[in-house]
């Protein structure tokens, strides 16, 4: 179907995101003004019908209604301690250990089923655990392994009308190992039972935002990014393994030489965790270019992170100006090196505050032989988001022997701040980019969930902060998103590189060319990744210009998650 062939009093909403995500906000337009724009939803004479954007985005594909059912799933057996969305598009299902729903777990999904014949239909339901199937308000199936046999209704048979819809509500409780499934069939009258085709499962744009489902239906659009030359390598990749997390890390340059920290663990498969075999070792290793990020060798420097945890107070002998100097910090611990990473010191206590559990990565500004700002985070219970940090700066004067509170860096507390990475940017400014997240409750429901990445700017060396921009989001709003890794370019600009998490996965960075008050487009280094499970990038800029951005990722021929480096000119983007 074309634009112009709509009605010219048709109400469309248009967003101008891809997607139909509604974060950000619509804008209303009718069918005379709408050339040049992006997707949209369809409320005026149908409310529940929606145009898909196509490949030409001058022609919308009509979908009346939203294929599969929806709802969520819960942490218990009995839809309580709801955990997410969810989207079914078949009532054919089977769930593994991989699933990541571990053994006690419920699913409620909601929507409509279409007859495909004249007549009476009869439903069929299979499990092993618990199942209810109720159609117009009457229960046709139920089964619970808790009760006898002889009580279960495994079948239940109504009038349908060919082509027309009938609401439908399906439970599911599991309550024992891993393993589980369910299936729903049905069959007209004389007929085999055969299985519901797809097609006859939908649910409508009400129910969608009941549940705060998020449609993963994504139309690449080059348009929408600056495309760059980039030249990707392999840091780390050993079969079996789970190479991941450099942002937990650090990573440090001297001239050309570089060094990246990376979590090292067994790789087994997992659809909604990370694919990590946590029953054996996690290890924490470093990699080492000498030419620039184009070759890598692997180390286990001695006494580096879990090597001995042992933590003992620091004397205040640190030299941060040293010129092998690296330091690496870990929620309340911090090793030091003087040999560009070949031997560690430490690790040593970092004070908690006040009482703080501190949650800190690694993020300092050296000032001086014994002076020196870090940016640390510590668990807030007023942020609401699945994971509890807010971001604040300490400083040192001493070497490293007492720190100093000197501010936290947001005001929002119910928002979490997390993983900054920090630019100086005179003698007394500062800008820091930031990992955030907002998690809106509703009792019963999923929560409304947004990630992002804020910048944040102080004028005092680090005394008050105050918001400057938000750069960019990471995903929309399912994966808990990604960290930023900020670099100063050689002519003044700023760059931040971070994962994106939602389709099509991959590495993305943008440019600031007015220290992070704006941002200009997009800039795509990857799109290929295989799953949301990538990203947390760390980034430095070589002695030519060129940036190196490390980061964990995944693709189709390569699905076992390794460190890869992107390494890309940011003078050939242009920002105004």
């Amino acid at each position: 179907m074309k634009l112009d062939e709509l009605p010219q009093d048709v109400v469309l909403l248009f967003e101008t995101a891809p997607g139909w995500n509604e974060v950000g906000g619509p804008e209303l337009l009718t069918t005379k003004n709408h050339k040049g724009r992006g997707c949209c939803i369809l409320f005026a004479g149908n409310p529940e019908g929606v145009f898909i954007k196509t490949a030409d985005l001058d022609t919308l594909r009509w979908e009346p209604y939203p294929a599969g059912l929806v709802g969520a799933w819960f942490g218990e057996s009995d839809l309580t301690n709801c955990k997410d969305a969810d989207l079914i598009k078949s009532l054919d299902l089977s769930w593994r250990e991989s699933d990541d729903y571990g053994k006690k777990w419920s699913a409620k999904w909601q929507g409509f089923i279409t007859a495909s014949s004249d007549g009476n239909v009869t439903f069929y339901g299979e499990t092993a655990e618990s199942l209810t199937v109720t159609i117009e308000g009457n229960e046709i199936i139920r089964l619970s392994e808790e009760q006898p046999p002889e009580l279960n209704k495994t079948q239940g048979t109504i009038q349908m009308v060919k082509g027309k819809r009938y609401s439908i509500e399906v439970i599911y409780s599991h309550d024992g190992q891993f393993e589980g499934y369910l299936k729903v069939e049905w069959s007209w009258d004389g007929q085999e039972k055969t299985a519901i085709g797809h097609e006859n499962l939908t649910h409508t744009i009400k129910q969608k935002e009941f549940w705060g489902w998020q449609s993963q239906d994504y139309v690449f659009n080059s348009d929408d990014f600056h495309i760059v030359p980039v030249k990707n390598v392999i840091v780390v990749d050993e079969p079996g393994r789970f190479s991941a997390w450099p942002a937990n890390n650090g990573v440090w340059i001297w001239g050309d030489e570089i060094v990246v920290g990376f979590e090292h663990c067994y790789y087994r498969y997992s659809k909604n965790g990370h694919s990590r075999d946590n029953d054996k070792p996690q290890l924490k290793y470093l990699a080492r270019s000498l030419d620039g990020g184009e070759t890598w060798t692997i180390e286990d420097p001695d006494n580096y992170v879990d090597d001995d945890d042992t933590v003992t107070d620091c004397k205040g002998d640190i030299d941060f100006t040293h010129p092998g100097f690296a330091m690496r910090c870990g929620d309340d611990k911090f090793w030091v090196s003087y040999t560009r990473g070949k031997t560690w010191e430490g690790p040593y206590r970092i004070p908690d505050f006040g009482g703080k559990e501190m949650t800190s990565r690694t993020d300092y500004i050296v000032n001086g032989p014994k002076d020196c700002l870090f940016f640390f985070s510590a668990k807030e219970p007023q942020v609401q988001a699945g994971l509890q940090d807010r971001a604040f700066c300490a400083r040192t004067t001493d070497g490293g022997k007492t720190f100093n509170f000197v501010s936290w860096m947001t005001d929002n507390i119910e928002v979490r701040s997390v993983m900054t990475a920090t630019c100086r940017i005179s003698e007394n400014e500062l800008v820091s980019a930031m990992r955030r997240r907002h998690d809106v409750r509703r009792k019963g429901l999923p929560d409304r969930s947004g990630n992002w990445i804020d910048v944040y700017r102080s004028d005092d060396n680090g005394r008050s902060w105050r918001l400057l921009s938000k750069v960019a989001e990471t995903d929309r709003g399912k994966r808990n998103g990604n960290p930023p890794s900020l670099v100063r370019l050689k002519d003044g600009r700023l760059c931040v590189a971070y994962g994106y998490r939602s389709e099509p996965y991959g590495i993305r960075a943008k440019i600031s060319a007015d220290n992070g008050k704006t941002w200009g487009k997009e800039i795509l280094l990857r799109k290929d990744g295989a799953n949301w499970d990538i990203g947390y990038c760390r980034m430095v800029r070589r002695s030519d210009g060129k940036l190196v951005t490390i980061y964990y990722f995944s693709t189709e021929k390569n699905p076992e998650q390794h460190i890869a480096a992107t390494i890309w000119d940011p003078n050939l983007v242009e920002t105004k």
